[in-house]
């Protein structure tokens, strides 16, 4: 079941990426901080929402995942028969 909602979830987007593309055909020129881009314009909409999408779950996950995972490990307490044992001398 899993599987056909990620397959008709992909159809979808690609729907939606071909419909964007088409209703916006015109050559657009984005100039960026060392970077010129010409592409049209549908295809900078769909980019600009792809680089958009990725950089907020990367900031949420910097933000709210990592340091809950990082307090987690810092307070697990390993219990006592599975520390090292000493060296034999």
């Amino acid at each position: 079941m899993f599987r056909w909602i990620i397959l008709i979830a992909c159809v979808l987007a690609a729907l939606l990426g071909l419909a964007v593309g088409v209703m916006n055909p015109d050559p657009t020129l984005a100039r960026l901080p060392g970077l010129e881009v010409e592409l049209a314009l549908g295809s900078l909409l769909v980019l600009a929402l792809a680089v958009g999408v990725f950089l907020g779950f990367t900031i949420c996950w910097l933000l709210f995942y990592l340091p809950v995972r990082l307090r987690q490990r810092r307070n697990y307490k390993r219990p006592e028969d599975e520390t090292l044992p000493g060296r034999n001398a």
